[in-house]
């Protein structure tokens, strides 16, 4: 769980994950110097369960770095990233356990998800799921490129997880699920499900961005980056297909798609955070 000044919500992810089902399971807090009461909370939960441990940075290192410390730190065959705010159903970790063990050849597993608002009650939102089951690597690349970015906070193997390159950047989240798409399958277990917290109130693309560059994010810190927040993604993308160990057929095609893709992801992402 990277967090950052998350006491609002604290406390009640922290009991989701701490009254999970699944027993064999290490909870790993790493705080990103927050400067209200997050660590006092953390603590707290630090010295009431022997599974829970709390890190805290000296000072704010960025978003990147706050979930690079967690997965290092990491003992488990599955990793989960865990924000601070949402909330898990008791089963969500033994399903997708369950789902992995299930399906050898899948890199990551995750439930229904659902959004609620600062008070906990669902809303009417929809996010939809990607079962890439049954896809080859092309279709499974494009399918998760095109998709939301929910697995990003399922089960996910731990050891391609750690094969992938961290970069503190806008999308960045994008860029792991594809390179591990490229690996494996993604799976939906129905059984289980997590509330996505939306407290936010973001409802425009350039809101959403505007938070990327705030100091205290840490996530667009460059001049150039201020004035093309998304400059750095595709080359990442980019970057990501030519390294991967597939034939070059499949890195070819994958190449004809993605390319074009570009400015028709950016598009439709604005028309979509614009509703």
């Amino acid at each position: 769980m990277p967090i950052f000044n998350e006491e609002r919500f604290l406390r009640a992810s922290l009991d989701a994950l701490t009254e999970q089902d699944y027993v064999n399971i290490e909870i790993i807090i790493s705080d990103n110097a927050s400067t209200d009461h997050s660590e006092t909370i953390c603590r707290d939960y630090a010295e009431r369960f022997a599974h829970v441990t709390y890190h805290r940075f000296a000072e704010n290192k960025g978003p990147g770095p706050n979930f690079a410390h967690v997965l290092k730190q990491a003992r488990g065959e599955f990793f989960m990233w865990a924000s601070g705010h949402d909330l898990w159903a008791p089963n969500y970790l033994s399903s997708c356990v369950d789902a992995l063990t299930r399906h050898e050849d899948a890199v990551l597993a995750f439930g229904t998800s659902k959004w609620i608002d600062e008070n906990g009650v669902t809303l009417t939102k929809e996010s939809g799921w990607t079962d890439t089951r049954g896809m080859d690597v092309v279709a499974r690349y494009i399918t998760v490129l095109w998709g939301n970015m929910h697995p990003i906070l399922g089960l996910i193997r731990t050891a391609p997880l750690r094969e992938v390159p961290f970069i503190n950047m806008v999308g960045a989240d994008l860029v792991i699920l594809t390179r591990l798409a490229l690996q494996g399958d993604f799976v939906h277990s129905p059984l289980t499900n997590w509330s996505r917290r939306e407290f936010r109130n973001e409802t425009t693309f350039t809101e959403k961005l505007s938070r990327y560059k705030n100091t205290s994010y840490r996530v667009v810190t460059a001049r150039w980056e201020k004035l093309f927040p998304l400059a750095r993604l595709p080359l990442a993308l980019v970057r990501n297909v030519l390294s991967a160990d597939l034939p070059i057929t499949d890195k070819t095609l994958i190449m004809a798609l993605l390319v074009p893709c570009f400015p028709i992801r950016y598009i439709t992402g604005r028309r979509y955070r614009a509703r």
